[in-house]
């Protein structure tokens, strides 16, 4: 059985010690967002001392790192007490701002999302804003990004662009007890290539609990009409779609965008309706082809095998069909009795 022994650290990452005596642990790592984690332990003397607000809880074997953001103190009907402690990630550091300008992207998917750390909390213009110790471990994704932001939370943005082009996110503390912000993809161990190791969830391999075929066009999306700054028939408005299809194989939608801005001349004409045709992409939906499957981790084990962001094979040999998939989220648990489970999540 896997025993884990979460630490609680203080705000200068002093380690204050073991928590060994919980009754239950919940800790959830995800690919796109920010993971958060559920600690449930009896309220002692100790436990009040180091369970604090803003205080870490590090795992020695998992990157991610806790920031107690909520406390909460209950009795049961045995009047046993217990103190709940929770929180987000590392990442969440990023919610604390806001893009305070107006931002325009046009480049790599790397540089932007550098430029926008760097610009709202590494090096900002206001001295108070910045955070203390971060840093951006640079990694070069080239999938071009043409965007303009303002006042938008800045990690949900983040989120939104990872998610978008198929990126994880994560931030790290380093042995110095700097933040470390990095982007990665997931290892492809599915059947497009040949360099890894397949990872199967497969009735075959007994590892496939149960599983769920749809198809389903009632969200369908093929053609956006966005409608960006201006007012009546003066406004700038654009036609956005992938394969422009007619009669019934239309399915269209409207989108009010009049929030991006050309800042009076700021931003040229070509990328202006850039950004509207970038927004526009977003909201196409395709038909959806849906295969679930509920899988069991057994001959397959999590962070030797397989990690979160890698793309797997879910199949059903009865049915013929499969899907590669990646893993985008795992939670980790571990109840009253100490028994440890984990309930991995496959996306896209």
């Amino acid at each position: 059985m896997k025993k884990i022994e979460p630490v609680v650290a203080d705000k200068n990452f002093n380690r204050l010690g073991v928590i060994d005596d919980y009754s239950s642990l919940i800790w959830a790592s995800r690919y796109y967002t920010c993971g958060d984690f559920e600690l449930c332990v009896d309220v002692s003397q100790r436990s009040k001392e180091i369970l604090k607000l803003d205080h870490y809880v590090i795992r020695d074997d998992d990157d991610n790192v806790g920031i107690i953001e909520r406390i909460e103190i209950q009795t049961d009907e045995n009047q046993r007490e217990i103190v709940i402690v929770s929180g987000r990630f590392l990442p969440s550091i990023l919610s604390r701002r806001i893009i305070s300008v107006q931002t325009l992207l046009n480049g790599t998917v790397s540089n932007g999302i550098y430029n926008l750390i760097l610009q709202e909390a590494i090096s900002p213009v206001d001295e108070k804003r910045r955070i203390p110790n971060l840093l951006f471990a640079y990694s070069n994704f080239t999938d071009k990004l043409d965007a303009q932001y303002t006042g938008k939370n800045l990690l949900t943005v983040i989120e939104e662009i990872c998610e978008t082009y198929g990126i994880g996110h994560k931030t790290t503390l380093t042995d110095e007890g700097e933040f470390l912000f990095q982007l990665y993809k997931g290892v492809d161990r599915s059947y497009n290539q040949t360099e890894n190791p397949y990872v199967i969830f497969s009735d075959d391999y007994d590892n496939l609990l149960s599983s769920q075929y749809s198809e389903d066009k009632q969200e369908l999306i093929t053609d956006v009409l966005v409608a960006g700054e201006g007012e009546g028939l003066e406004r700038k408005t654009l036609w956005v779609s992938e394969q422009s299809p007619t009669g019934l194989d239309r399915y269209e939608k409207y989108q009010d965008q009049r929030n991006l801005s050309t800042n009076e001349g700021a931003v040229s004409e070509e990328e202006y309706y850039q950004q509207m045709k970038e927004e526009g992409l977003e909201s196409i939906n395709t038909m959806t082809t849906a295969f679930l499957g509920t899988v069991y981790f057994d001959n397959i084990e999590y962070k030797k095998d397989v990690f979160l962001g890698d793309i797997c094979v879910i199949e059903n040999t009865h049915w013929g069909i499969y899907i590669n998939s990646r893993l985008v989220e795992v939670v980790e648990s571990v109840d009253e009795s100490g028994e440890y489970s984990i309930n991995p999540t496959f996306g896209i």
